[in-house]
This record gives structure tokens, C-alpha cells and sequence, in this order.
């Protein structure tokens, strides 16, 4: 029995082995030469976006008056201004005079590339708030 596992054993040992060698022929000689057309691969075009033109930075918006009704936004904690024509976020300014439902005016600056969560109206960072 003992006889037959070695047999068995080396056997597996030799055919590991023999799997484990390579019989690819070593490259010695130059790179094979490919034909050219003679005309020129043209490069791969690269989309360029457009981006709206802005204020730059440090640009000031000029600050407004703006006279509407104060709403509640629909995540927590977002206070809009609804005028006839716009929607307005509005950021900062004094939350005891911005109850719901009042009319009120705001004066501020529109601030439309501030990033907020709110998911409503242009951002207007408000200085001061008159009912």
C-alpha cells in the first residue's frame, strides 16, 4: 500500500512540473514592421462643455429688495420666498420675522451658484428682513 501512494505521489509531483515549463521560443529579432498608408491617424476629438458665463470670483451680485410670501421648502429647515416670478431660497437674515405664510421683504443678494441640499428656489443671502 505504501508502494502505491509514493507511486502515486511522485506521479503527481512530476506532472505538476511538467506543467509548470514552457516550450515558447524566446524573441530575439527586431519588431515586425507594419505598412503605413503615408497619411496621418487623425487624433481622437475630446467633447469640450460649455459652461454659462459668470461673475468670476470675488464678483458681487448687487443687493435687492424683494417683497413675497415666506413658504416652507420641502426638506427641513429650507425658508422660500415666493414672489409673482421667482422663488427664492433664503439663506441667513432674522427667522423670527420669516414665519410661513407672512408677506414679508427681504434685502440681500441672489447668490445662484451656492450649493445647498434645499432642492428649491435661488439662493438670496439675506442682510435684512422688513414685515
Amino acid at each position: 500500500m505504501r508502494l502505491v501512494a509514493l507511486i502515486v505521489g511522485g506521479g503527481l509531483v512530476v506532472g505538476g512540473l511538467a506543467g509548470c515549463g514552457s516550450t515558447a521560443e524566446p524573441v530575439t529579432g527586431p519588431p515586425p514592421v507594419v505598412a503605413s498608408s503615408g497619411a496621418p491617424t487623425p487624433a481622437p476629438s475630446i467633447a469640450v462643455p460649455t459652461v454659462r458665463p459668470s461673475l468670476g470670483a470675488g464678483s458681487v451680485q448687487p443687493e435687492l429688495a424683494v417683497r413675497g410670501t415666506v413658504k416652507e421648502g420641502v426638506e427641513p429647515g429650507c425658508v422660500l420666498l415666493a414672489t409673482d416670478s421667482q422663488t427664492y431660497l433664503l439663506v441667513g437674515g432674522d427667522k423670527t420675522a420669516l414665519k410661513t405664510g407672512a408677506t414679508v421683504t427681504v434685502h440681500g443678494r441672489p447668490e445662484p451658484d451656492l450649493m445647498t441640499t434645499c432642492q428649491q428656489g435661488t439662493p438670496f443671502r439675506v442682510t435684512k428682513v422688513e414685515n
